[in-house]
């Protein structure tokens, strides 16, 4: 009998050999799933000692009852609100989180939709595509460099989506209320500021209760440059509606979206697939084979630690086991 049992709640790879190869060592017993219901995953994690989870919530109180020895709960994923932390904490339950497995691609992609956006790339293929060559389609359009590009969010991603995009020339502002100082050449401003000044809008902040919708009807009125909005963070922090209605009034020029709000799917007659320069893609932004791996081993190697006794490296609550 192993010494230990590791669950995973569900997946999203073709195998789990990255997590075998280091657990293994550890004397463990791999069980893995693909819960859909509460039933499932209480079953699945019953009397396990760690879960692995991807995407299947919650993971609740109740859940986490049926694994009374159960040390942490590593996320595949920077997000965790699949995971009550507070129930966690209370059991004495470490969570832990990958914040760094995805930073090249999500940066990556967020850029290259705002280039796209910008030069109106998809109205122009679609012109092209339906023969039309003329130019009065793309106007206006601007210089790059003659831009201003607003951040929301200065992390990990945000930080690094700032770096790329200065390379080509903008001046970059950023709103997060705790990084005043991201280290790089960019103007900490407030939430407002941020709305009025900005050409390009990039939304990188995590799903809170505070930042639901921060991206709202307000917040468009206050879009007087009509900004293109890219958002490769969470779905909920754009009021899809609000958006719907910003461009329908004008207010904004293009949209880059790797996540909606209550998607998948999008309703067949949501405008969203109507209007012109909007970019659509199925969260694939944390996507390549490198992340794919990275994603596993790094999780794997929390649960790992956790099962050795030893400090892990992403805690979500610090103080659980007393861990600072």
């Amino acid at each position: 009998m192993a010494k230990y049992k590791v669950a995973v709640t569900d997946y999203v790879f073709p195998n789990l050999e990255p997590e075998r190869e280091i657990l293994n060592e550890l004397d463990v017993e791999l069980i893995a799933g693909q819960a859909k219901s509460r039933e499932e995953v209480i079953e699945l994690v019953r009397g396990a000692d760690a879960v692995l989870n991807c995407y299947y919530k919650p993971i609740d109180g109740v859940v986490m009852d049926a694994m009374p020895d159960c040390k942490i709960i590593v996320r595949y994923g920077i997000g965790f609100d699949s995971i009550d932390v507070p129930a966690a904490t209370a059991r004495g339950i470490m969570v832990a989180n990958v914040p760094d497995y995805c930073v090249v691609e999500v940066s990556d992609q967020a850029v290259a939709m705002m280039l796209a956006l910008l030069r109106k790339l998809s109205v122009a293929d679609a012109g092209v595509r339906s023969g039309d060559w003329q130019l009065v389609r793309l106007k206006p359009m601007r210089r790059i460099d003659a831009l201003t590009v607003g951040i929301i969010g200065m992390g990990r991603i945000g930080r690094a989506i700032a770096l790329k995009a200065a390379v080509f020339g903008p001046k970059i502002v950023f709103f997060d209320p705790y990084q005043k100082d991201a280290g790089i050449d960019a103007q900490s401003v407030d939430l407002d500021t941020l709305y009025a000044e900005s050409d390009a809008i990039i939304v990188q902040a995590p799903a809170t209760a505070a930042t639901e919708h921060l991206l709202d009807d307000r917040a468009f009125s206050m879009m007087t440059k009509k900004p293109i909005i890219v958002n490769c963070a969470r779905g909920e922090l754009i009021d899809t509606s609000a958006l719907i209605r910003a461009f329908e009034d004008g207010r904004v020029s293009g949209a880059g979206l790797d996540v909606i709000e209550g998607t998948p799917p999008i309703p067949e007659d949501s405008p969203l697939l109507k209007f012109d320069n909007v970019i659509l893609a199925p969260h694939s932004a944390w996507f390549s084979e490198e992340a794919l791996v990275s994603l596993q081993r790094f999780a794997a190697m929390e649960v790992a630690r956790a099962l050795r006794g030893e400090r892990v490296k992403s805690l979500v609550n610090p103080h659980v086991g007393g861990q600072n």
